[in-house]
């Protein structure tokens, strides 16, 4: 039978996820597979599952085994589930799902292709885990990649072991790209015709770190500046804007708010993850900071950047937190007063020390009512700044 080169690509989690799924995507372009938006029309159907929150999880789960009956009847079909869901679930998926044909890591997704391959090939089921080094992957097409806005990579993995956070045991330790091999990417996207480039890590203050030769996030965003002050000269247009996520606040400083002040290119936004507004809570998420520290961030990064865009984290329901705990972090959420907050409820994720060690011991419906109590806050907080556009609003 002729070999079928369609793929369906799914993507479930956060930016860094969407990322890597473009990056497979090109892959498959360049090996001449079309790709297609309905599962029934594909030989080759891919899920790139984060593992942060239970719930991502559990609709993978869900919507890959229903492809059970359509992998009878397509035999020649190839499952696999790729990303961090992959790297923490191991062979359990393929216990639960045997019909899935692989496993594949976030550090190896440039190995999807020969997997394939090798499965067409009779190899069998395949795991590609652990393999957390720096693999180069290709450079987007420059005739295929058409879209405004792009993420670049700047480091993978994280170092930080908050005790709630299993990024660490699926992405591994830190690794920083190359300086120029960041910068030739992002020089790429301006002749693709990009608008809006978004720099990505887990934690994005800690770039350059691991780097005999390198640099730090704030001298990265310096260059980067600088290459798009200079290309927009040349190309004679306005000047490209960058994002960047995520801020862990323990790395956070003045000299990163400075940059985002005086460099032109960078956006005056910043997403600082919170976690909670206890201090009880924050030292139990080890997570390295207290909330007064936090708070004094907050006041330095909106003293120096002026009308900058603030967005946060927050756990709700972590084990221990009582309501003493949530009215803290009611508090803290009424004082700041964020342009937006994303409120997830707490869930047991495996090897993280709050799972082995600490109870989740706040109910369900305890936990949905925190959140809903938070999320009702935070709509009222962003619908006053985004109508007055003001750091002081009117009391909630």
């Amino acid at each position: 039978m002729e070999v079928l080169k369609k793929v369906y690509l799914c993507t479930f989690g956060c930016q860094m996820n969407e990322h890597d799924s473009e990056r497979v995507r090109d892959l498959f372009l360049k090996e001449g597979y079309s790709v297609v938006n309905e599962v029934d029309e594909a030989d080759v159907v891919l899920f790139n599952t984060c593992s942060v929150r239970r719930h991502a999880e559990e609709r993978a789960y869900g919507m890959v085994g229903r492809l059970k009956d359509l992998k009878e009847k397509r035999p020649w079909m190839i499952i696999g589930i790729l990303g961090c869901m992959a790297e923490a679930e191991k062979d359990e998926i393929f216990k639960k799902l045997p019909h899935v044909d692989f496993l594949c890591g976030p550090a190896d997704l440039d190995a999807v292709i020969d997997i394939v391959n090798r499965i067409r090939q009779g190899a069998g089921r395949i795991m590609r885990l652990g393999g957390y080094k720096t693999r180069r992957l290709p450079k987007f097409s420059k005739d295929r990649y058409t879209d405004k806005n792009a993420y670049v990579k700047i480091m993978e993995g994280c170092n930080n072991f908050c005790s709630y956070c299993i990024v660490p045991y699926v992405r591994g330790p830190e690794r920083s790209r190359p300086l120029d091999e960041i910068l030739d990417e992002i020089d790429c996207l301006i002749d693709n015709g990009v608008k809006q480039i978004t720099l990505l890590g887990q934690n994005v203050n800690s770039y350059g770190k691991d780097l005999k030769k390198g640099t730090d996030f704030v001298g990265l965003l310096e260059s980067v500046d600088r290459l798009i002050q200079r290309r927009s000269q040349q190309k004679k247009s306005d000047i490209i804007k960058v994002d960047f996520i995520t801020s862990h606040p323990k790395d956070a400083g003045i000299n990163l708010f400075k940059a985002m002040a005086d460099l032109k290119s960078i956006s005056k936004k910043l997403h600082l993850p919170m976690q909670s507004g206890s201090n009880r809570i924050l030292k139990r998420m080890d997570r390295g900071y207290t909330i007064e520290r936090y708070t004094k961030l907050v006041g330095e990064f909106r003293r120096i950047v002026k009308d900058a865009i603030l967005t946060t984290d927050i756990i709700v329901g972590f084990p221990g937190e009582r309501e003493e705990d949530f009215e803290k972090t009611m508090e803290v959420l009424k004082d700041i007063r964020f342009d937006a907050a994303y409120i997830f409820k707490y869930s047991p994720r495996p090897f993280t020390k709050a799972s082995l060690r600490y109870k989740d011991d706040v109910s369900k419906e305890e936990k949905e009512r925190r959140h809903r109590l938070l999320l009702d806050m935070q709509k009222k907080i962003s619908l006053y700044r985004l109508r007055f556009q003001s750091a002081t609003c009117p009391q909630i």
